[in-house]
């Protein structure tokens, strides 16, 4: 098993819980930072609901690298004030011409931004040396329409075009009082369609499926997995597994390979299912710590990177044998690099989308909690 060594570092004022590469330009590496902040009152004056206030901040940066000397660096290009951040997830096919992603909000907000050439947004702090390409600009939000109080927060999001473009997409998003949302975008507009209580606690994660969206899966605080179908009564899930121990934080379904589904929670277990038989899993693996984050590789349908919590970063081998008629016949699970430079929670994870041939190891950004913390790596 390897263990990569870190290439670079990056720390923000704000503990960093959420990071996703930019997936649409082959030529430049550029990654968002997702920050969350709690700050409490202590004057005693504040009423319960505003004794807490949680900030965020959006931090786009480039991976810088200079070949001569295989020097990285990671070099911030823009900065945008939020509400606290917990999930920021792109949309893989642009929607309408744009290049859109997604912020899920501890106010309980989504919020849209666009990939635009210049600087447009009041709260955009631009940071010296900023190229302009490629900044983020505010497109449109959507408040919770049945939190009247906005007391929940929203804690995960996704996107339903992964695999198929579409200029109307729908976006899935949990909720902290355990509900789940679908919601339309259209013409820089986002609605709620659809909104039930999907778990008896908080709601950490949602996720389409990405080769039948009408179906979404969800995972809550009371150890619950469930699958919805849109096409049908949202109150009845089609799947209510037990399986997972504890809270289920991270789901995510394959895009290389129909059928596939994993996910984890804070039972420090990652499972691998065949969506067509959900009775048990076909393989799982313990990674020592609870599982915040599952990221597929954009290339290779096998390589899994998990965000392990208390237990730093890992990349799994899914080795599924397919059938002439696409069923599963076999998987195993093994792990075959740990990353463990991060010295608090490991929370954020993503694969660069983009790859230089030239290079060993694909890069893999990572980041933590309370010590701030930002690394890139390559897994070999």
């Amino acid at each position: 098993m390897s263990h990569p060594q870190s290439l670079a570092t990056f720390t923000p004022e704000y503990p960093a819980d959420s990071l996703e590469f930019f997936p649409f330009d082959e030529n430049k590496k550029r990654l968002l930072i997702g920050t969350y902040k709690l700050i409490e009152s202590t004057d005693g004056t504040s009423s319960p609901k505003d004794a807490q206030r949680r900030i965020g901040r959006i931090h786009v940066c480039d991976v810088v690298e200079e070949d001569e000397e295989s020097v990285v660096s990671i070099v911030e290009r823009q900065r945008i004030e939020t509400s606290a951040i917990f999930d920021i997830k792109w949309s893989y096919n642009k929607v309408s011409g744009k290049e859109l992603v997604g912020v899920a909000c501890a106010s309980g907000e989504i919020s849209v931004y666009h990939a635009t050439n210049g600087n447009s947004s009041s709260n955009n702090d631009g940071v010296d040396g900023m190229d302009g390409a490629g900044v983020l600009s505010h497109l449109c939000t959507a408040q919770d329409a049945g939190d009247l109080e906005n007391t929940t927060m929203c804690c995960s999001l996704d996107w339903s075009n992964r695999l198929a473009a579409e200029n109307t997409p729908q976006i899935a998003t949990s909720q902290s009082d355990g509900t789940v949302r679908i919601l339309g975008f259209a013409e820089a507009r986002v609605e709620t369609l659809q909104r039930w209580q999907a778990h008896d606690l908080e709601a950490w994660i949602t996720g389409f499926d990405y080769w039948n969206t009408s179906v979404v899966y969800s995972g809550g605080d009371d150890a619950r997995l469930k699958a919805w179908d849109m096409r049908m009564d949202p109150a009845l899930p089609i799947l209510n597994s037990r399986h997972h121990s504890a809270g289920v934080c991270s789901i995510q379904s394959n895009f290389h390979r129909q059928h596939l589904l994993a996910t984890g929670g804070y039972d420090e277990t990652v499972c691998v299912w065949d969506t067509r038989s959900m009775r048990r899993p076909l393989a799982e693996h313990s990674v020592g710590g609870g599982v915040w984050r599952l990221k597929w590789h954009p290339q290779d349908p096998s390589l899994l990177l998990v965000a392990a919590m208390y237990n730093g970063f890992h990349v799994l081998k899914v080795d599924a044998a397919i059938d002439s008629d696409q069923s599963v016949a076999a998987t195993s699970i093994r792990q075959i690099s740990s990353f463990m430079d991060h010295e608090s929670i490991a929370y954020g994870a993503d694969w660069c989308q983009t790859h230089d041939g030239g290079k060993s190891g694909w890069l893999v950004g990572s980041s933590s909690f309370y010590d701030r913390s930002v690394h890139l790596w390559r897994q070999e």
